[in-house]
């Protein structure tokens, strides 16, 4: 069982559901609270439509569903965190196993370093003394 899976799941399952029986009541005293009015009024309600918001009845019936689906969520995160035993596969490399890889991609990119160095000193790019001086570097 994972136990932070569980209590994260636990918590949003309560607050979807507190949140959607409050909602309502929440919804009316924001609305009431923006158009300076303490019910439904017609004119409000118009303006509001101006404005892009919709009526009342939708947006709570939106709050209500996005609420309603929080509480699923955490259903689900719930039940997957007490039933999920499988150890997941590790993506990195041990410690142990790591320090040869690390040798192996030092080579390869110090053999590849050299071999710029030719290339660089077979085009006149740098002299021989200035490649003598950075092979020891690299090596």
């Amino acid at each position: 069982m994972r136990i932070k899976l569980v209590i994260a799941g636990a918590t949003l399952v309560v607050f979807g559901i507190s949140a959607f029986f409050y909602s309502p009541n929440l919804v009316s005293q924001f609305m009431n609270s923006f158009t300076g009015t303490s019910g439904p009024n017609p004119m409000a309600t118009g303006i509001l439509q101006q404005m892009g918001i919709p009526p009342l009845q939708e947006m709570d019936q939106m709050i209500h569903y996005s609420f309603g689906g929080s509480a699923l969520a955490g259903v689900l995160i719930v039940v997957f965190g007490i039933f999920a035993k499988k150890k997941f596969p590790k993506q990195f490399l041990s410690l142990k196993n790591s320090n040869r890889t690390t040798d192996e991609s030092q080579d390869d990119s110090s053999q590849k370093s050299i071999h710029i160095l030719k290339e660089r000193l077979a085009k006149g790019e740098i002299t021989a003394d200035d490649f003598i001086d950075l092979r020891k570097l690299l090596e």
